[in-house]
């Protein structure tokens, strides 16, 4: 798990899935999870399932992305 500290460096880099393609952009933390903007859309990710490979993030696992759309959906009404 990424430390209250560590959590701003994870802003700002572009997101991959497992087999390293980009999918998005990390642009905010909320809560215990990670927005990701793709495209004109925001997505939620919980931090237990990325981590830092080089410069990117690396989602881990499979994506519910109509969950994780959801999730973001909480982080869109606290903006």
């Amino acid at each position: 798990m990424f430390r209250k500290k560590d959590r701003l460096s994870l802003l700002a880099r572009f997101v991959v899935d497992a087999e390293g393609r980009r999918i998005g952009e990390s642009i905010s933390i909320f809560e215990d999870m990670i927005i990701i903007k793709k495209g004109g859309d925001y997505y939620a990710i919980p931090l237990k399932h990325v981590s830092v490979d080089n410069d990117n993030i690396r989602v881990r696992g499979i994506i519910q992305w109509d969950r994780a759309k959801e999730l973001a959906k909480r982080w869109i009404e606290n903006v």
